[in-house]
């Protein structure tokens, strides 16, 4: 292990201990609840690195290297707890010299923020060195640590969640600072693949993105005619995402030499029923991916679904970090791109309201007084002159979709979206990807949407898109159109997606109450009502005949 020389000293002791200056306290927990595979990994730490800093706590993982005298054919069966090592060791408050080698890693990315934002880089460096941690060590050559990637503790139990693995494979970028954070590690070229009943063939889809170039690829859009299992690939994309087992699943990152997805987080977003009906059900306890399903209707009557006021509080109260972003100064920035923010109120009890952009400013009793008086169901409002005004669908689905996003995405996120055009204005849609893609961009996520609209496809390239079709021989097909998405008519889109043309079909009922009448007849009586492309087609259809 590392030589004690200029780190900080180590304890192990019960978690009522308060570290003194230069000490570590290193504390078991109960996790009772929390499925580790019996490794017993969960920790907690509390840290005072000097006098000018305050002391800082937060969760750890931790493991022990087995002891020489535990012979290889009981390897399997040495799963000791913290606790029954501090037991053991006969100790009130043992030292690692008192116990089995040990290695540590803090369990997500914003973690490992916390500690260098709170410490500085330097002191945060020395604290990790002090406790062993994976990531710091990760670039050493040092026996202990190779050791230790090996064992089982590390393999099912530090590497059995998604954050953890995120953290050991991206956490070293924030080390040296946020404004270093590294943004790039998110898988950019996975395959879905998974059954349906009904259909011959399997469905597979080859999601690609990249942040590079002038036109981002951070969205991909599937698209298609209803029962084709749009919506159910975002639902396989959840499960094989949070690793249920199935035979008939998988999802595979094709540029990671293991294949295991590089996803942090995942967020699925719809309205209530759409939710339930696509997405997995949460379960805090066992998953083994951070997962949230989250509705953008108004405040819910739900009672896992916090109500409007209930998250802007939370926010509020947030003092994460993403990169350099603190997450309300990001929620702010986003909501600009389709709300004009300094219009924005929010009511609180006894007939007042404050300003959005100063519901997170002033002293802390200002703003706990603040925030204690928001109702729960309050929605925000426009004030415009003297008069106040209610939020329109569109601009509340804005409004509460950045909300939860600012609110739980991560680096490395994947925001699900099933029908996201529910509630918004054709005009909106341009509104609602410029601010998705802004939030993608500042968190180092992606972004996969379910839709009929082709409002949606129009502001992707086509190798963002995915069009489902159905075989005459019952199969099915998913593939880029050929056609230019980027930029191109609504008209031309739906037409080659859904194979029709609604002015067509229009025109066929007119043409069914004017056989038998000359062309020039239905011109002159038709021309200010119809467009040329309708005319144009009851003309062929009348010189048909």
């Amino acid at each position: 292990m590392e030589s004690n020389k200029g780190l900080l000293q180590v304890l192990f002791a019960d978690s009522d201990h308060v570290p003194l200056t230069g000490q570590v306290i290193i504390s078991p927990v109960n996790s009772r609840g929390w499925n580790d595979f019996g490794y017993h990994i969960k920790c907690i730490f509390k840290v005072c690195v000097s006098d000018d800093v305050e002391p800082i706590e937060g969760d750890m993982l931790i493991g022990f290297l087995p002891p020489k005298e535990v012979i290889k054919s009981e390897l399997d069966e040495w799963r000791p707890s913290l606790g029954e090592l501090m037991k053991d060791s006969g100790k009130s408050a043992p030292t690692p010299e008192h116990l089995p080698p040990f290695f540590t890693l803090l369990p997500d990315l914003k973690s490992y923020r916390y500690v260098v934002e709170s410490l500085g880089p330097q002191h945060a460096e020395v604290f990790l060195k002090s406790v062993n941690d994976l990531v710091v060590f990760k670039e050493e050559k040092d026996d202990w640590i190779t050791k230790a990637l090996t064992t089982e503790v590390f393999s099912r139990g530090f590497m059995r969640n998604s954050e953890p693995f995120f953290a050991y494979n991206n956490a070293d970028s924030v080390l040296g600072g946020v404004d270093e954070e590294d943004f790039s590690a998110i898988s950019n070229s996975l395959d879905l693949s998974f059954s349906l009943e009904g259909f011959q063939n399997p469905h597979e889809i080859k999601l690609r993105f990249s942040d590079q170039g002038l036109i981002p690829r951070r969205i991909n859009v599937l698209i298609g005619k209803n029962g084709l299992g749009k919506s159910q690939a975002l639902k396989y994309f959840c499960r094989a995402a949070l690793r249920y087992q199935d035979k008939h699943l998988s999802l595979s990152d094709t540029e990671n030499i293991d294949s295991r997805p590089m996803i942090s987080r995942v967020l699925a977003v719809a309205t209530p029923g759409e939710t339930q009906n696509t997405f997995p059900a949460e379960r805090i306890q066992s998953q083994k991916l951070f997962y949230r399903r989250l509705n953008l209707t108004r405040n819910s009557k739900s009672k896992v679904s916090r109500s409007i006021g209930e998250t802007l509080v939370q926010l509020a109260r947030s003092e994460e970090y993403i990169g350099e972003n603190e997450r309300w100064d990001l929620f702010l920035e986003a909501l600009q791109k389709s709300i004009p923010v300094d219009s924005l109120i929010i009511p609180l009890n006894g007939g007042k309201h404050i300003p959005l952009k100063r519901f997170s400013r002033g002293s802390e009793q200002e703003k706990l007084d603040r925030w204690a008086s928001v109702d729960p169901k309050t929605e925000p409002r426009l004030k415009i002159s003297d008069n106040t005004y209610p939020l329109s669908s569109g601009q509340l689905t804005f409004f509460k979709f950045a909300l939860l996003c600012c609110l739980y995405i991560e680096n490395g996120s994947f925001v699900l979206m099933d029908e996201p055009e529910t509630h918004l204005h054709p005009n909106m849609i341009s509104d609602f990807v410029e601010l998705l893609d802004y939030l993608l961009e500042h968190t180092g996520s992606h972004a996969i949407l379910a839709t009929h609209s082709a409002y949606f496809v129009r502001e992707v390239p086509k190798e963002q898109v995915h069009v489902f079709q159905q075989q005459d021989d019952g199969g099915i097909s998913i593939d880029q159109p050929r056609l230019r998405t980027f930029g191109a008519s609504v008209d031309s889109i739906s037409q080659f997606v859904f194979c029709e043309n609604s002015e067509i079909r229009l025109t066929d009922k007119i043409y069914e109450k004017v056989k038998g009448r000359t062309f020039e007849d239905i011109d002159a009586e038709l021309s200010d009502q119809l467009s040329l492309a309708a005319l144009m087609h009851l003309r062929r259809k009348i010189e048909a005949v």
